[in-house]
């Protein structure tokens, strides 16, 4: 499992510089939460049980130091701090060390290098402490399922109401408002190409700041634009307008302030359905596309969008299997199906600048290395695939889909065993992290997108065991770590790994090794007497 990072200070710059500052995913941390003063962040730590808290010594209401002082009394085995503190305040790193702060740092002297080294010693106490090694590549996928969740989403292939209800529980995506609208956001830096660092930078501060007025959830699309799905109560929704263009006017300027990066932002309809999402995306994004103007803040009407509108519902189930079963051949015949409509309807140019960006999206999102595969597929030509934006006729459009179905077709076929050993990789990544809960093929499938067959047999040829037998494998060898470390009792390692009991536990544990949880800890009595 990821090592659970929270971060908290009470500058927004540092907050998010902090966010964007290491590859924290290649450490194999996430992070879990962020607090802006001492209060959050002690709920913070009572709601996500992390490994590690990075934190400013002196923050509003509480500071990091009486958050460190409290943790470190509380019963149970704490996080471990890392303290962030001006030249100022050395009086305090004394007594933070004398708590068991693993490091301080001292904000005006802190670069990337300084803040890895801290993080390092930290995940060695951590490996110390718990037994186990981190592997550099462990991390948690968990806003990958996310970004691929909405992508389906706002493209109406999410294909049942139960599919939808299933899938955003499992992934913590809480719809608990009236009324939801999409935000589609166009990056455009300074410089022609968005570096990836300015790109994540620009996430986390628009996270940042939108989180203070609105729930809402971010969803990167590529390095040139964003999707905010808003969140909205009866009371919010019935001024939609006006909050709206408030709350993004203050957060494209804070956005330019901090990063000279501007942001073009276009506002759905508001649905009251959650499962209705795609409407405001579709308005959203049609909006901005037929706003040629310098007008950085616009509002869709509050109606539907009209019905000669283009929609991809007629090949939504053709280009879901497509995708989930990577059939790079079925692909690139839906492919040209759609692109043939697009002429034989005499679709708007902006119509159909839409639909291919849609069907462009989603490569990207939902294939395996799909932003490799996207550009692999117009490397030879001027603009990449962005070329699609500058499109003026609505053949340009039908025959940039065909170039790119080609493409993937010709990637996949030769590709498709790598892909898909790459997927098998991922579920397993998945079950290791979540090894402490009761997982079942229908959740996992619902979540990776996938029928509960094709996983099924997919999984059985590309990892060597049938699903239930890896998970079964990998939560005994999760039990014999802990009763390894000898802290727990047999019980409670089952009830830790999520069985249904210690008897069922123990039935498991045998068949795999042969003899019972008691036994094995009989074995280890008598190798280290």
């Amino acid at each position: 499992m990821a090592i659970k990072l929270i971060i908290a200070d009470d500058e927004p710059l540092v907050l998010v510089g902090l966010q964007s500052m290491l590859p924290w995913a290649e450490l194999g941390i996430e992070i879990v939460a962020t607090a802006h003063n001492g209060r959050q962040l002690e709920e913070a730590i009572g709601r996500e049980h992390p490994d590690l808290v990075i934190t400013d010594i002196k923050m509003p209401i509480k500071s990091g130091l009486e958050v460190l002082k409290e943790s470190s009394q509380a019963p149970g085995r704490s996080p471990l701090f890392i303290l962030l503190t001006s030249y100022e305040e050395f009086s305090y790193v004394k007594e933070a060390l004398s708590h068991q702060a693993v490091d301080y740092l001292v904000k005006l002297e802190l670069t990337q290098q300084t803040l890895k080294d801290s993080v390092v010693k930290a995940i060695g106490i951590l490996e110390e402490r718990q037994g186990r090694l981190f592997e550099p590549q462990e991390r948690s996928t968990m806003q990958g399922f996310r970004d691929k969740f909405f992508v389906r989403l706002f493209n109406g292939l999410i294909d049942s109401r139960q599919a939808f209800t299933m899938q955003s529980q499992e992934l913590g995506i809480v719809f608990n408002e009236s009324w939801y609208a999409v935000c589609y956001l166009e990056i455009t830096p300074r410089s022609e190409q968005t570096d990836v660092s300015l790109y994540t930078g620009t996430l986390e501060m628009l996270k940042e700041t939108l989180s203070r007025y609105l729930t809402n959830y971010v969803t990167s699309l590529d390095l040139h634009h964003l999707a905010v799905t808003l969140c909205l109560s009866e009371q919010q929704a019935a001024h939609y307008g006006s909050i709206i263009r408030t709350v993004m006017t203050q957060t494209v300027q804070v956005i330019y302030n901090y990063f000279s990066v501007d942001l073009r932002s276009s506002a759905g309809i508001p649905v009251d359905d959650p499962f209705r999402i795609s409407e405001s995306f579709l308005s959203a994004r049609q909006l901005l596309a037929s706003h040629t103007t310098e007008e950085r803040i616009l509002i869709a009407e509050r109606q539907q969008p009209s019905s000669h509108t283009f929609t991809l519902e007629p090949f939504k189930g053709r280009l879901i299997r497509a995708f989930e079963e990577l059939d790079g051949k079925e692909l690139a015949h839906v492919i040209e199906d759609i692109a043939s409509q697009l002429e034989e309807q005499a679709i708007g140019v902006l119509q159909a600048i839409e639909v291919a960006s849609n069907i462009l999206y989603l490569a990207l999102t939902l294939l395996p290395d799909g932003q490799a595969s996207i550009a692999t597929a117009f490397a030879q030509e001027e603009g990449g695939y962005r070329q699609i934006y500058t499109s003026v006729s609505t053949d340009q459009c039908a025959s940039y889909l065909r170039r790119l179905a080609a493409s993937l077709n010709e990637q996949l076929q030769s590709r498709t065993q790598d892909y898909r050993a790459k997927i098998v990789a991922n579920i397993q990544q998945y079950i290791k992290e979540n090894i402490d809960r009761k997982l079942n093929l229908g959740e996992v499938a619902l979540l990776f997108g996938f029928s509960q067959n094709y996983l099924s047999s997919m999984f059985s040829r590309y990892s060597g065991s049938s699903f239930v037998e890896y998970i079964t494998d990998m939560k005994v060898a999760a039990a014999k770590e802990l009763l390894a470390q000898g802290d727990l009792k047999i019980y409670e390692v089952a009830d830790r790994l999520g069985f249904e009991n210690s008897f069922y536990f123990s039935k498991v544990f045998k068949k795999v090794e042969g003899i019972s949880p008691s036994q094995y800890l009989q074995h280890l009595q008598r190798r280290h007497t």
